[in-house]
C-alpha cells in the first residue's frame, strides 16, 4: 500500500515520518497534505466572492479529509469509508445545487458558474483516494483559482492566488517526491519551475494583443454595494456616511474644479409619496452610445461653457447608474447611455471595475424651456400629509411676493438662523417626516435637508427634485487622482427658474458649509465622535472610523496603480506603448516582434538548462580526457570507461604503452594538485598538459 493511499483512507495519521522545523517542516508535509493545503488556499481567495453558506460548506469538506477524521469515520462506519463518503458526496453536491439556485435566483451568470464550479471542487475532495483523484482535484482547483479573476482583478485577489498557485505547484512536485520525508529540494524544484515563466509573463502582457471580449455575462449579484439607493427617504444615508469604502476614482486631463463644484450626480428622483423619493417612470429620453453621432433635440438645446475632459474609475455596484459631474455629455464607450435627467446609464448593472470618461462643463444650462409632462412631473405631491409644511410654504411665498429667488432665500434664512443641525445621528422619523423635520427635531444630513426642501418648492409651485450621488472627495496620496468614498455619498435639490432652467441648490450648505467646502473626512474628524451618535457607541464608531479611512486611503493608492497600470493596460495603452518604445505599428509587427521575444526566452531558457546539466571538469582531467580520445581513434578498449578513475586508467595504458616513468611522473602531478590543497595556477596546468601530450596515443 503506497503512502498516500495510506493516508487518504486513514490507516497512517502520525505525522513523525517528516523531519524538521518551521518552514522546513512545511515543505517536508506529505503529498497528500499538500493536496489539502493548497485546497485551503484555493478557497480563500474566493472567501469574499462565494455565498458565505458555500463557501464554509466546501471548506469544511476539505478540512473532513484529516487522515485522522477519515481513519474515526471508517471505525464508526465499519470498514464502509467509501461507501460513507460516497453517500456525503451525493448529499452535498444535489443540496448544494440547489441551494445555489435558490440564492441566485437563476441558471445563469458568473457567480451561478463560478458557485457552481467551486462546489464540484468540494464534492470530489470526498472521493480523494489515489494519486490520480489528487490529481484531478489540483486540476479542477486551478480553474477554480482562474475563476476568482472573473469576479474581480484586484491586487488583493493576485496577492491571494499567487500563494495558492505556489501551493498547487509544490503539491505536484510532492506528488513526483512522496518519499522524501525532509522536503530537501522541493523549494529549488519549485524555482526552477516558476522563475524562467515571469520573463515569458511579461513579454505576453506586453505584447499580446488586448482584445475586446466577445461577450460579456451579468452577474447575479444579490445585493447593491453602492452607497447610493435607489430610492431615499431620511435615514438611507446614516450608515453609509461613515464607511471609508471607495466608490470610484477620478483622473482630470486639466485643472479640475474646486471641491464645492464637485457634484457627482447619479440619480434623480422626482416622485415622492410623502415618505420616499423614487425615480419617475413618467422620464423621458435615452441617448445610446451606438447612437453617438445622432443626438437627441434635448441634448442640442443644452447651453455649455468650457468643460475639462476626466476619466472614472468605478468600484463595482452591481447597479446600472454610473456618476458624472453635471451636466456629462455622451462619451464613445461600448454599452454606456445617457438619460434626457443627464445621469450616465451602463446597459449592463456594473459587476468589474469600470473604466468611462466624460467631462465637467462650467456654467451649463438645461431644459430653459420645461414641457408640461415634466412640469407635471417636478410638481406633484401627495393630497394629505405634512399639512404644517405646506401652510408654511404658502405663508412664505406670499411674504416673498411670490419671487421664486426671493422665496428660495427666504426658506435659506429660515433654516440657517432656526436651529438647524447637521448630524450623522438624526432622530427617527414617523409618518409626516417633512413636519416632524422641520418644526421638530431640525436635526438631521442631506437627504433630511434636500428632501424637505424639494416639497417646499413643489408646495408652492417651483418645480423641483431631488439628485443623489456623492458630493466631493479627496485628492489621492499620489496627488494627482481624486478618491471618492460611500462616505461621501449625498443628495441635493435641483429647482427650475424661468431663464436659467435647472439649478442646484444645496440646502446641506446651509447648515453645514463645511461638509460642501472641506468633505465627509474633514466634517467626522472635525465633530469626533459626537458625529456618530453619543457614549461608548459613538466613541467606537469614530475611532473605527479614523482608522479605516488611514488603512483603505493606503490601500487604495496602491490599487489604483495596479488597476491604471496593469488591469487598464488596454488596446490604446498598448499601442501608444508599443509605438513609443519598439515603433511597432501593426497587429504583424506586434505578433512578430512576440514571437520573437518568445523564441528568445526559450532558447536562452534551454542554453541555461544545457549548462546547468553540462559536466563540469576539473583543469587536470581535461588534458586526460582529450588522451582517451586519442587512444579511442586507434583502440578502443584503451579508452577510459565512464567510471574508471583517472589513475586507475593510467595504470591499464601503461601496460599497453609501456612509458613507465612519464606515466609515473602524471600520476604523481595529478595526485599532488588534483587532491591537495594547493592552488593551481596556470604554469602547473600547462605543464601538466605538455607531461600528457608527449604520451604516444599508439601501442
Amino acid at each position: 500500500m503506497t503512502t498516500f493511499l495510506e493516508y487518504s483512507l486513514g490507516k497512517r495519521t502520525a505525522s513523525t515520518q517528516f523531519v524538521g522545523s518551521g518552514f522546513a517542516k512545511i515543505l517536508a508535509l506529505p503529498a497528500y497534505h499538500w493536496v489539502m493545503l493548497s485546497a485551503l488556499l484555493i478557497m480563500l481567495v474566493h472567501i469574499t466572492t462565494l455565498p458565505v453558506w458555500l463557501f464554509v460548506v466546501v471548506t469544511a469538506s476539505i478540512l473532513l479529509q484529516k487522515p485522522t477524521i477519515k481513519a474515526a469515520i471508517d471505525g464508526h462506519g465499519k470498514g464502509r469509508l467509501k461507501k460513507t463518503q460516497q453517500i456525503i458526496k451525493a448529499i452535498m453536491f444535489f443540496v448544494g445545487a440547489g441551494g445555489i439556485y435558490l440564492y441566485f435566483g437563476k441558471l445563469l451568470g458568473v457567480d451561478v458558474a463560478v458557485s457552481f464550479l467551486v462546489l464540484c471542487f468540494g464534492t470530489k475532495f470526498w472521493e480523494l483516494y489515489q494519486k490520480r483523484d489528487a490529481y484531478v482535484c489540483l486540476n479542477l482547483g486551478l480553474f477554480v483559482l482562474g475563476s476568482a479573476f472573473l469576479m474581480s482583478q484586484g491586487l488583493k485577489v493576485v496577492l491571494l492566488a499567487l500563494p495558492a498557485l505556489m501551493a498547487v505547484m509544490m503539491t505536484f512536485i510532492a506528488l513526483s517526491d512522496e518519499n522524501n520525508n525532509t522536503g530537501q529540494g522541493r523549494l529549488r524544484a519549485l524555482l526552477m519551475v516558476a522563475l524562467p515563466a515571469v520573463p515569458l509573463l511579461l513579454v505576453l502582457f506586453m505584447f499580446f494583443p488586448r482584445l475586446p471580449p466577445l461577450w460579456s455575462l451579468p452577474m447575479a449579484g444579490k445585493t447593491a454595494t453602492t452607497g447610493v439607493s435607489d430610492s431615499m427617504s431620511p435615514g438611507d444615508f446614516s450608515n453609509l456616511s461613515q464607511s471609508t469604502e471607495l466608490a470610484f476614482r477620478v483622473e482630470f486631463d486639466g485643472q479640475p474644479p474646486s471641491r464645492q463644484e464637485m457634484y457627482w450626480r447619479g440619480l434623480v428622483f422626482s416622485d415622492f409619496d410623502g415618505v420616499t423619493w423614487t425615480q419617475s417612470e413618467l422620464a423621458q429620453g435615452f441617448w445610446s452610445s451606438s447612437d453617438i453621432n445622432n443626438p437627441p433635440e434635448w441634448i442640442k438645446s443644452v447651453q455649455i461653457g468650457d468643460f475639462t475632459p476626466y476619466k472614472v474609475i468605478l468600484e463595482p455596484t452591481e447597479q446600472n447608474w454610473l456618476f458624472a459631474l453635471e451636466y456629462p455629455t455622451l462619451r464613445p464607450k461600448r454599452g454606456i447611455g445617457l438619460t434626457s435627467e443627464f445621469v450616465l446609464r451602463s446597459y449592463f448593472p456594473v459587476s468589474t471595475q469600470l473604466h468611462y470618461e466624460s467631462a465637467y462643463y462650467q456654467q451649463s444650462r438645461t431644459d430653459l424651456n420645461l414641457d408640461e409632462l415634466q412640469r407635471h412631473i417636478n410638481l406633484r405631491l401627495p393630497n394629505q400629509g405634512n399639512s404644517q409644511s405646506r401652510a408654511f410654504a404658502e405663508q412664505l411665498f406670499a411674504q416673498s411676493n411670490q419671487d421664486p429667488v426671493r422665496y428660495i432665500e427666504s426658506v435659506k434664512a429660515y433654516i440657517s438662523t432656526q436651529g438647524f443641525s447637521y448630524t450623522l445621528s438624526p432622530p427617527v422619523l414617523q409618518n409626516h417626516r417633512i413636519d416632524e423635520f422641520l418644526f421638530g427635531t431640525k436635526a438631521g444630513f442631506c437627504e433630511h435637508y434636500a428632501s424637505s426642501f424639494a416639497f417646499l418648492m413643489r408646495a408652492v409651485g417651483i418645480p423641483a427634485r431631488v439628485v443623489v450621488g456623492y458630493q466631493g472627495g479627496e485628492l489621492g496620496r499620489d496627488g494627482q487622482s481624486w478618491e471618492v468614498r460611500q462616505m461621501d455619498a449625498h443628495a441635493w435639490t435641483e429647482v427650475w427658474l424661468a431663464g436659467e432652467g435647472w439649478v442646484r441648490i444645496d440646502p446641506t450648505a446651509f447648515v453645514s458649509s463645511e461638509r460642501i467646502d472641506e468633505g465627509m473626512g474633514a466634517v467626522a474628524q472635525t465633530g469626533g465622535a459626537s458625529m456618530f451618535g453619543e457614549g461608548i457607541a459613538g466613541q467606537w464608531s469614530y475611532q473605527q472610523f479614523k482608522l479605516l479611512q488611514t488603512l483603505r486611503r493606503y490601500s487604495d493608492q496602491i490599487n489604483y496603480y495596479w488597476q491604471r497600470d496593469v488591469v487598464g493596460y488596454d488596446q490604446d495603452k498598448q499601442q501608444n506603448a508599443l509605438f513609443k518604445w519598439f515603433n511597432i505599428k501593426n497587429l504583424a509587427q506586434q505578433f512578430f516582434m512576440m514571437s520573437g521575444l518568445v523564441l528568445v526566452l526559450v532558447g536562452l531558457f534551454l542554453v541555461i538548462m544545457y549548462q546547468k546539466r553540462k559536466k563540469r571538469h576539473h583543469v587536470l582531467d581535461l588534458p586526460l580526457i582529450s588522451l582517451s580520445k586519442r587512444f579511442a581513434k586507434h583502440d578502443p578498449s584503451l579508452a577510459r570507461g565512464m567510471s574508471e578513475p583517472y589513475l586507475a586508467w593510467l595504470d591499464r595504458i601503461n601496460h599497453a604503452i609501456n612509458q613507465p616513468d612519464e606515466i609515473d611522473k602524471i600520476k604523481s602531478t595529478y595526485r599532488r594538485w588534483r587532491y591537495g590543497n594547493e592552488n593551481i595556477t596556470k604554469q602547473v596546468s600547462d605543464e601538466f598538459q605538455a607531461l600528457v601530450k608527449k604520451l604516444p596515443s599508439k601501442t
